[in-house]
């Protein structure tokens, strides 16, 4: 098959309607000891080899309007075309983080004794695929202990920042957000290192510093 006609293939498939997948939200798709697996990819987000093969996904799942929440390319709901993208490349940021605010809209909106449910993967699925697909990417970290701290989860975003903070010490806004959460545990020694960090790695944002400086 000439590259031509793969391409056009591609391009076909991807247009297609989303088929239903099996989801199992306790094992989160992944069996130790193997890869993950999906018909196109999975690609790494992190990977240059691997950047030629993401846009493709993108034009067909991931628009500006799936990516705020607006409405799906091929559905309504954007989450099945958030599903596609994070199955084909399984630590795309933009795409984590925005299955992380969904998953939270949805939440807020429950009524009292109500329970979320999902068809596709949780958030926490999304960030455990990402992060055993490729464990030293330490911004996807960054973004699941975001979605733990802003779910209330205060001493699990601890330790997953911990480990972000191993493989992305240089990273601004991860200082600035370990910044926040240590301030909301009132451990505000830590805070103030983490926010000192975060402006002297140029984090634009000021709201953690005049907040601490009440301290």
């Amino acid at each position: 098959m000439s590259y031509k006609k793969v391409v056009v293939f591609l391009v076909l498939l991807l247009s297609l309607p989303l088929p239903l997948q099996a989801y199992d939200n306790k094992t989160c798709g992944i069996t130790r000891g193997h890869p993950l697996t999906n018909g196109y990819g999975p690609y790494d987000y992190t990977n240059p080899s691997h950047l030629n093969k993401i846009p493709i996904v993108l034009k067909h799942h991931f628009s500006s309007d799936v990516e705020r929440l607006i409405r799906g390319v091929t559905n309504t709901d954007p989450r099945g075309d958030i599903d596609y993208t994070l199955r084909a490349i399984p630590n795309y940021h933009p795409a984590l983080y925005a299955i992380s605010r969904l998953e939270l809209r949805a939440k807020a909106a429950l009524k009292s004794g109500m329970v979320y449910r999902t068809a596709h993967y949780t958030a926490d699925c999304y960030f455990k695929r990402a992060i055993y697909f490729q464990p030293r990417d330490g911004i996807a970290r960054m973004l699941y202990g975001l979605f733990l701290h802003k779910s209330g989860r205060l001493s699990e975003a601890e330790k997953v920042y911990g480990k972000a903070l191993e493989l992305a010490d240089d990273n601004a806004e991860l200082h600035y957000n370990v910044g926040l959460l240590y301030l909301e545990m009132k451990k505000i020694d830590k805070a103030k290192m983490h926010a000192e960090m975060a402006e002297e790695l140029g984090y634009p944002l000021k709201g953690l510093q005049k907040r601490l400086s009440r301290y």
